[in-house]
Order: structure tokens, then sequence, then C-alpha cells
């Protein structure tokens, strides 16, 4: 009997194989832009922390030196949430970007396992079909062979 080879196995495993490295890539994708929403939250707790400082430096009388160098501050970390925030676009678009290559990637390797499963049943049915000709053919000898022999 005949055993079940799949002739474009090879291409299949190869869809695998592309889907898994689209898989890790967008892992990497997300994973930037996680660090990137962690890095802005960073910079959004290092603001609360330098307001709540100077609330209690700010009382009494007040230098134009540390205002100046708090102002300076401020400025700076407001440049820093901006370009984190378009760097984080730019990371969510690469993300995306990711994630339709990895769904077509799944697409073609869902093509070639629907394939392999119809040729399997196809397959399996003309397995069943021999091993019904081959039954029918033995019962059929036993019966010849039964018919000619005397009681």
């Amino acid at each position: 009997m005949k055993k079940f080879r799949f002739r474009l196995e090879r291409m299949l495993q190869l869809k695998e194989h592309k889907e898994k490295e689209r898989q890790k890539n967008l892992a990497q994708a997300t994973q930037k832009v996680v660090n990137q929403e962690n890095h802005l939250a960073g910079l959004g707790q290092k603001r609360l922390e330098t307001q709540a400082d100077q609330r209690g430096y700010l009382t009494g009388r007040l230098a134009l030196t540390s205002l100046t160098m708090f102002s300076r501050y401020y400025t700076l970390l407001k440049k820093n949430e901006l370009t984190g925030r378009e760097l984080l676009r730019i990371y969510q678009r690469e993300q995306e970007k990711k994630r339709l290559d990895l769904v077509s990637a799944t697409r073609e390797k869902k093509i070639y396992e629907k394939l392999k499963e119809k040729k399997r049943q196809a397959y399996d049915k003309e397995m069943e079909t021999l091993q019904q000709k081959e039954q029918d053919e033995i019962a059929s000898q036993m019966f010849i062979h039964k018919k000619k022999l005397p009681l």
C-alpha cells in the first residue's frame, strides 16, 4: 500500500517558516511600541515629580535662575515628549505593516494547508476504495471456493 505524500510539502514548510519569521518581526515591532509607551509614561512621571519638587522649592522668595532652570527643563521634557510621540506613531505604523504582513503570510500558509487536507482526503478515499475492492475480491473468492466444495 502506497504512503501518502504531499508534493507541495516543501512549499508548506517554507510558508510556515515565513509565518514564524513574520511573527518574530511583529513581536519585535510590538516590543518597540511598548518600550516607547513606557518611555513616554516615564517622561510624564518625571514631569510630575519635577512639578512637585518645584512647588516645595518655590515658596517664599523666587530666584530668577531657578525659574529659568525649571523653564528650560520643562522645555526639554516637552521636546522629548513630542519627539517620543512622533517616534511612537512611526513604531505603530511599522507594527501595523508587520501585522498585515503576518496576516498575508498566514493566509498563504492556510491555502497550502487546505490543499494538503483535500489531497489527504482524496488519498484516504482512494485507499478506502482499494481496500473495499480487495475485501470484495476476497469475499467473492471465498464464496466461489465454498460452492466448489462438496458437502
